[in-house]
């Protein structure tokens, strides 16, 4: 398996466990159970579908091998976004990861970091007028700034496009209704249901995988499925290590490389079984990326940020120690934190584990694989 980093620079060119609600061409979302309801589009709407995107990146090379696994960071920012925090190395958005394997692309996460990402794939969209308009959007659990980009992804806005949505249902609501209420008033004036966009929704539970294969639409597998060489395989996991509600870990799996997400999880030793589970959902993958928000000395100061979710490096290092994982992304930067403040993270996270690197915006991971064989990471 051979990685690779590639620095910030120009953004690459993007291209249920229960129920699963779908969205017929009226481009109202229906639910199993439920009368579809599609209401007229409202003038916000109209305006908000013929408004032009600014141009936040440069476009890449469209194409992308099939045998490589390529994930790019839109968003690396926990909380709050804070575009102006000292420096700019890091980035300000929130968190949002798009994957590509082939001709999938993958978005974990509709942060602020979305935004720039939505526009990218309306350019790529616009480019390539011949390919399909299809994305998987994953999400891993509804805090504010895991969805805060979601009403300005420009996708959602396009009738080209064919947007599957998965994630958990959460607080006794189901994963659809979390979504569409999430786009309604009062607090946005485009209503979730009323987009042009094609949506597939589908609710993710423990232990559940979704089967993207080299040609078209994601899809829930069991254990029964044969899962196809040239095929993304995505596991899910419902962590109980983020308060209340637990926050999704994914897994991404492709000829032979394997990438795990794990935002949003605090990793301190209260819940043995729940670390446990965590390390062995991440066992011998080629990439952790990992919640590490606070500093040790915020986590566990005057003011002490113990218990709201998030890890510190050490405890990351401690899960890609455990896991025997090749190399350590940290993630989820807290908001307060300048470039300096982040990159000192780093440097104390490389003492006890010398593949460590930082997410940023614009940083590239990839992946590459040969036969489905893993060859050595360099």
């Amino acid at each position: 398996m051979a990685w690779r980093v590639r620095p910030n620079g120009q953004a690459s060119v993007a291209r249920g466990h229960t129920k699963q609600a779908k969205q017929g061409a009226s481009g109202a979302v229906e639910a199993p159970t439920r009368t579809p309801v599609s209401p007229a589009p409202s003038q916000a709407l109209k305006k908000a579908s013929a408004a032009k995107a600014r141009p936040r990146a440069q476009r890449a090379p469209a194409g992308v091998a099939p045998d490589a696994l390529i994930a790019r960071f839109w968003g690396v920012r926990g909380s709050y976004a804070t575009p102006r925090v000292g420096g700019g190395h890091v980035g300000g958005d929130t968190t949002c990861m798009e994957l590509r394997y082939g001709r999938q692309t993958v978005v974990i996460d509709a942060g602020s970091g979305a935004i720039a990402l939505g526009e990218e794939l309306m350019r790529r969209a616009n480019s390539q007028p011949d390919q399909p308009c299809e994305i998987t959007l994953l999400l891993t659990h509804a805090h504010h700034d895991h969805l805060c980009g979601l009403p300005f992804f420009a996708p959602l806005y396009d009738p080209r496009f064919h947007i599957h949505l998965f994630g958990p249902d959460l607080a006794g609501m189901r994963f659809d209704d979390i979504v569409a209420g999430y786009m309604r008033a009062p607090y946005f004036p485009v209503d979730f249901r009323a987009l042009p966009s094609r949506r597939t929704l589908t609710s993710l539970g423990d232990g559940d995988q979704i089967l993207l294969p080299a040609e078209g639409a994601p899809r829930l597998i069991t254990a029964a499925t044969r899962i196809p060489g040239d095929a993304l395989l995505v596991d899910a996991l419902l962590s109980q290590l983020h308060p209340v509600d637990g926050s999704m870990v994914y897994r991404f799996t492709a000829g032979g490389a394997r990438l795990i997400f794990a935002t949003d999880v605090e990793v301190r030793g209260q819940n043995p079984e729940a670390d446990h589970r965590l390390i062995a959902f991440a066992r011998s993958a080629d990439i952790l990326i990992h919640d590490a928000q606070y500093s040790e000395q915020d986590y566990g100061g005057a003011a002490p940020k113990r218990g709201y979710g998030h890890s510190t490096p050490a405890m990351a290092v401690r899960v890609a120690r455990e896991a025997g994982v090749g190399r350590l992304v940290l993630f989820h930067h807290e908001p307060h934190y300048d470039d300096q403040a982040v990159m000192e993270l780093e440097r104390q996270a490389r003492a006890d584990f010398p593949e460590t690197i930082t997410a940023r915006e614009g940083l590239e991971l990839r992946l590459d694989c040969l036969d489905g064989m893993r060859r050595r990471l360099v």
